[in-house]
């Protein structure tokens, strides 16, 4: 539900907080007092285009931030919302909005501290707010949620649910042969290519860590001769010549060791020229595998060379490492072999694509024809609802089509037709209806509807357009069953309406250093049978009209059957929006 709204520098409203509730949230005030402001605040938040003109006289923009407090199918179906734009859907329970409408330029959006765009706050508004009014934004206005409507008085989710499983396994057939086939077209060709880069990779043959052999021994064997003529001076000067290192080292330490008895620095002296003569030992071995290994034969910088340009040539050519062209070898292969026996699995998947097929659409025909006898049933309760709505000669059917192929949904497409007059033909409820009529269509739907409804609150404006007395308290009392499990913000201005209220707000319009500003205030129950009153006499409020304000508050609540003198019946309304 809406539990915090606050509107700032929209038309008469320059800062204005509600902290709103579940039920029944009724706001009344004078004509003109700036009622309907919030709707238009409440459309923003539905991710309505903003109009210049509802920015303050003397405000760059207009911002409405809401709160909402969410359970149940609501915080499932925004949570997938939020995931699937990539916002924190975590803390889904608790969402806030923020939307600011400037006079000109781009706005701003924002989705739990989050920005984002328009497009994506319509699409969380419209799991949130249900807004019915003449010129804004409402559900019924989709002819898709129609079909929704009849499925859910019908109780046909499970049935929806089954054959939306059964529609995606054929759509999942369909898409995978519609691939497969347009492989098979190019197969001829990509077979082609195919064996020409396994022969090739065969003949090759790259194995995994040559390339990095051949690169250490090219730089060997570009170098060979400078390491060759460095290991030949090596082994002469170390042990090949007649002073050669190793045989003066030899000499030293024999001459040591014969006076290492007479002096002990003989004796550590003895010692470390052998130990210089081991390392001038193994320096020569080093030495001579150098020479061994830098013996070359004729061409083999030319076969490296070689060698390592066509492994490069692959490299390139398939995009993988060197080391990997062995992978990719085997992956070409399976390729290969799924093209050759494309044939057989092509006419295999016709065969599942067909099956499938049959098995959806007949889950498909089921559907229809129980949508088809709710339809009916629909019809007839919805009628009855709106004869006790102020509208006894309306008609209203639930139209359903037969669409040629199967959709996400079925086989059908259903449309809601609409009279309002005896006599008067049927035409689609968006095109005839006015605001009021619309308003009172969805509380008939709510009245008859044996399922939940995802939608967390519902905002009615001009419902009691055109009716009083006792229709203006059956139209209250519906509201009420509305709120049974939902909220319901609902401006009105029959007492008989607000009587209903579990919270009542006062929409007041002041002047404040020369300015006109719009005040709504939570009334006290008092302060509410004193509205009501006022609501019921005028300006000047008399004790008979606050008994029959009490009386109609009791009577809403079912505390007492009274008795009260029904309103004199308000002249129709003309189809537009009203001035509030």
């Amino acid at each position: 539900m809406l539990s915090y709204l606050r509107i700032r520098g929209l038309a008469l409203l320059d800062d204005v907080a509600l902290e709103l509730g579940g039920g029944l949230n009724v706001l009344t005030g004078e004509t003109g007092a700036g009622k309907s402001i919030i709707i238009d605040a409440l459309t923003l938040l539905r991710g309505v285009r903003s109009r210049a003109e509802l920015v303050r006289a003397g405000e760059s923009a207009a911002t409405v931030d809401a709160a909402f407090e969410l359970q149940g199918s609501t915080l499932h179906h925004v949570r997938g919302v939020l995931s699937g734009h990539g916002l924190p859907a975590e803390e889904a329970a608790g969402l806030v909005l923020s939307r600011v409408a400037p006079r000109s330029g781009r706005g701003r959006v924002m989705v739990q501290g989050e920005l984002t765009t328009q497009s994506v706050l319509g699409e969380i508004g419209e799991e949130l707010l249900d807004v019915c009014s003449q010129h804004e934004h409402h559900s019924l206005t989709r002819p898709a949620r129609h079909l929704e409507l009849l499925d859910a008085y019908g109780r046909l989710e499970a049935d929806v649910a089954e054959y939306g499983e059964a529609y995606r396994a054929w759509r999942d057939a369909v898409d995978e042969l519609s691939a497969l086939r347009e492989r098979a077209r190019d197969g001829g060709q990509r077979a082609d290519f195919l064996r020409f880069q396994i022969e090739e990779l065969t003949r090759v043959a790259p194995e995994s860590g040559e390339y990095a052999e051949l690169s250490s021994r090219l730089e060997l064997v570009r170098d060979a001769h400078q390491w060759a003529a460095f290991a030949a001076s090596a082994l002469d000067v170390l042990n090949e010549a007649d002073d050669s290192v190793v045989a003066r080292l030899s000499v030293l330490a024999e001459q040591a060791r014969r006076g290492a008895q007479a002096s002990a620095r003989l004796s550590e002296m003895a010692g470390q020229l052998e130990a210089a003569r081991i390392a001038c030992g193994e320096a020569v071995h080093l030495a001579e595998r150098l020479a061994d290994s830098v013996e070359i034969e004729p061409g083999e910088l030319d076969r490296i060379e070689a060698r390592m340009s066509e492994l490069e040539s692959l490299r390139r050519k398939h995009g993988v490492e060197v080391d990997q062209l062995g992978e990719r070898l085997d992956e070409m292969r399976a390729e290969l072999a799924g093209i050759d026996g494309a044939e057989d699995a092509i006419a295999a998947l016709e065969g599942q694509v067909s099956k499938r097929h049959a098995a959806a659409r007949k889950l498909a025909l089921m559907l229809s024809e129980r949508r088809r006898a709710s339809a009916k049933r629909l019809a007839k309760a919805l009628c009855a609802e709106l004869s006790e709505l102020s509208l006894p000669g309306a008609r209203l059917e639930a139209v359903v089509e037969t669409l040629s192929e199967l959709s996400p949904r079925g086989l059908d497409a259903v449309e809601l037709s609409f009279s309002a007059n005896v006599g008067e033909p049927l035409a689609p409820l968006t095109r005839v209806a006015s605001g009021g009529e619309l308003s009172r269509v969805l509380l008939a739907i709510k009245g008859v509807l044996s399922t939940g409804d995802s939608v967390a609150t519902y905002v009615f404006d001009e419902v009691d357009a055109g009716v009083g007395g006792a229709v203006a308290e059956a139209i209250g009392r519906r509201l009420t069953k509305a709120a049974d499990g939902h909220q319901v913000l609902c401006i009105t201005h029959l007492p008989q309406i607000a009587a209903f209220a579990d919270r009542h707000f006062r929409v007041e319009k002041t002047t404040e250093n020369g300015r006109t500003l719009t005040r709504v205030r939570r009334l006290s129950e008092e302060e509410s049978v004193e509205e009501i009153a006022r609501m019921l006499g005028g300006a000047t409020i008399t004790d008979s009209a606050r008994r029959h304000a009490r009386a109609l508050r009791e009577q809403a609540r079912g505390r007492a059957p009274a008795k009260v003198v029904p309103l004199r019946r308000r002249t129709a309304a003309p189809r537009r929006r009203m001035s509030v």
